[in-house]
């Protein structure tokens, strides 16, 4: 989905578009599945002509890509100053608090139903999930891989080094607590989460060591 520079002369106008586009897909998604979206209505929903709507996303599956991605941003304000806020502590600290905002995001409500929509409608679409596992997972490895590029001990490293360590990280994050979420079973408490937090910030410093 097509982003928006800051210096574009409408720039403001056309991000509160793009977040009323993607408001309005995520809750058609929600509602009415993958199949049962059109471009049309949500249109409709979010205020806006088709011709807008086509501005901002080529097609039904951008649209898709861009709400599971979404999910992985910052909501609003208060949620980017705590995320620069954890960049700003110390290494250690920071890749337990950052495996902790991932947890949470990949187990929140409309994450777990936006997978579930995947889960029941990839049989019929099956790009769906190579559109979620690259706007959850791929999102979050790519999310790492920066954060390291903002840490002293890691900002020498070539791309493909840090890359293959976010990748490292969030294979250490995403556990069995995710498909117990998927199912409707509790997921894991705030203790489980730290611990698991823990353990992919010892891996990732043992394999950053090792560099």
């Amino acid at each position: 989905m097509r982003a928006w520079s800051t210096d574009h002369p409408k720039a403001k106008l056309m991000t509160r578009k793009r977040a009323a586009i993607l408001a309005a897909a995520k809750a058609s998604f929600l509602e009415n599945g993958y199949a049962g979206t059109s471009m049309e209505a949500i249109a409709k929903s979010a205020n806006v002509s088709i011709m807008t709507l086509y501005r901002h996303a080529r097609n039904k599956d951008d649209l898709f890509r861009a709400v599971i991605s979404n999910a992985c941003e910052p909501a609003d304000d208060v949620e980017r100053d705590a995320l620069e806020g954890i960049l700003a502590m110390p290494m250690e600290q920071a890749l337990v608090e950052s495996a902790l905002h991932m947890q949470a995001t990949l187990i929140e409500k409309d994450s777990v139903a936006l997978l579930r929509v995947v889960l029941a409608e990839a049989p019929r679409f099956p790009r769906l999930a190579e559109l979620a596992y690259g706007g959850f997972v791929g999102r979050l490895e790519s999310a790492i891989a920066w954060a390291l590029s903002r840490m002293e001990k890691t900002a020498d490293l070539t791309e493909e080094e840090r890359c293959r360590l976010g990748s490292l990280f969030v294979e250490r994050i995403v556990g069995p607590e995710l498909l117990r979420a998927l199912l409707g079973l509790p997921g894991p408490t705030d203790v489980d989460q730290r611990l698991r937090a823990e353990r992919a910030r010892d891996d990732l410093l043992r394999e950053i060591n090792k560099i």
